[in-house]
C-alpha cells in the first residue's frame, strides 16, 4: 500500500465520535464502542496512475471494514457490491478487471470514514427514515483536504477523477463563478491546466440513483461521460 493511503488509513482523529451512537444494520446491533474503532476507508497501490476521488464510503462498506483482513479494509475486494456492479463500468471494466484497477487506481473520498446519517421523520406516518450525509467543507477540510497536496505530487499520477459534487470542491478552479456542479459535469471538459502533467476530469456519483437520471440530458452526459473515461482510462495507464 502506497505511504499516504497508509498515513490516511491510521487517522485516529474520530471527527464523528459526537455522531456516533448505537445503530441497528443488517440485523446486528453495533454499539457506539465498535463504531469507534472502525478505520477510515481507502485504497492507494505503490505506483498509482489515477486518483479517484469520491465522496464517502457507504455505511455497509465502512461497518465491513471492521472485520476485514485486507490492508484497505476490503474496500477494493469482488464483495464490494459497488465497485463492482457500478464503479467498475464506468471505467469501462468489470470484475474480471479488479487486478487492474488495483493496480493503477489510488481511491479516496472527501471523507474516508462514514459521515453517518441525518433522520426525517414523516408527519402524517410517524415513519422514521435516514439518509446518508453528504461530507460537508469542515469535514472534507479535516478529511482529504490534508493531504490532498501530498496526493496530487505522487510522480506516477496522470489524472484524477473526480465522483461528485464534494470532491469537486477540492478543486475550486474547475467552476466558473457560481457554476453549479451539474453544469460543471455536463461539459465533458478534461482539465489539464490547473495541474501540471495531471488531467482532470468530473464526473457524476455512480450511485444507482444517479445512474437513473430524470433529466435525459444528464443520462445522456452520463452516458458519453462513460465513453470518455474509457478512453482516457486505457491511455492514462499506458
Amino acid at each position: 500500500m502506497h505511504p499516504i493511503a497508509e498515513e490516511i488509513r491510521n487517522c485516529n482523529r474520530k471527527c464523528f465520535v459526537n455522531l456516533y451512537q448505537d445503530t441497528v444494520y443488517a440485523n446486528k446491533t453495533w454499539l457506539k464502542t465498535e463504531i469507534d474503532c472502525i478505520k477510515p476507508l481507502v485504497y492507494g497501490p505503490e505506483n498509482p496512475r489515477v486518483l479517484l476521488i469520491s465522496q464517502a464510503p457507504s455505511l455497509q462498506a465502512w461497518l465491513n471494514g471492521k472485520t476485514s483482513d485486507s490492508p484497505d479494509g476490503g474496500l477494493v475486494s469482488a464483495e464490494n457490491n459497488f465497485l463492482v456492479n457500478d464503479l467498475l463500468p464506468a471505467f469501462g471494466l468489470s470484475g474480471k478487471d479488479l487486478d487492474l484497477f488495483r493496480k493503477n487506481v489510488f481511491w479516496a473520498h472527501t471523507c474516508n470514514c462514514y459521515p453517518w446519517y441525518r433522520e426525517s421523520t414523516n408527519i402524517k406516518s410517524g415513519k422514521i427514515t435516514r439518509q446518508d450525509r453528504l461530507p460537508g467543507n469542515k469535514q472534507i477540510e479535516n478529511c482529504l483536504s490534508r493531504w490532498i497536496d501530498s496526493l496530487t505530487r505522487i510522480d506516477s499520477l496522470n489524472a484524477i477523477v473526480l465522483m461528485g459534487e464534494p470532491a469537486a470542491r477540492l478543486f475550486p478552479q474547475l467552476k466558473e463563478g457560481p457554476e453549479k456542479f451539474t453544469d460543471l459535469v455536463r461539459k465533458m471538459e478534461v482539465r489539464n491546466d490547473i495541474i501540471e502533467g495531471i488531467e482532470i476530469l468530473p464526473i457524476y456519483h455512480q450511485s444507482k440513483k444517479n445512474r437513473t437520471f430524470n433529466d435525459p440530458v444528464d443520462r445522456a452526459v452520463n452516458n458519453e461521460l462513460k465513453l470518455l473515461l474509457k478512453n482516457k482510462f486505457a491511455g492514462w495507464i499506458e
